[in-house]
């Protein structure tokens, strides 16, 4: 009985990790969902436009792409 619950706790644990990743996924491939508004795992508010309904700039967890993405290049002669 304990192996079992084991197993269904990496299971479930595993699981949720997929869906994060997908959620991180989706979010980066919708780089202009990151201007609505939201609050990100870091605690500060992020965007500047109010949401459609349902849509969401974060996962679950709360993380967001906005800190992640590279700087923009700055070409200098």
């Amino acid at each position: 009985m304990r192996l079992l619950s084991r197993i269904l706790t990496a299971l479930r644990e595993f699981a949720e990790t997929q869906v994060e990743l997908a959620e991180r996924r989706d979010l980066e491939n919708r780089p202009w969902e990151e201007e609505f508004l939201h609050w990100a795992a870091d605690g500060e508010l992020h965007g500047s436009v109010v949401p459609p309904s349902g849509r969401r700039s974060t996962t679950r967890s709360g993380w967001c792409p906005g800190p992640h993405r590279a700087p923009d290049r700055v070409e200098t002669r």
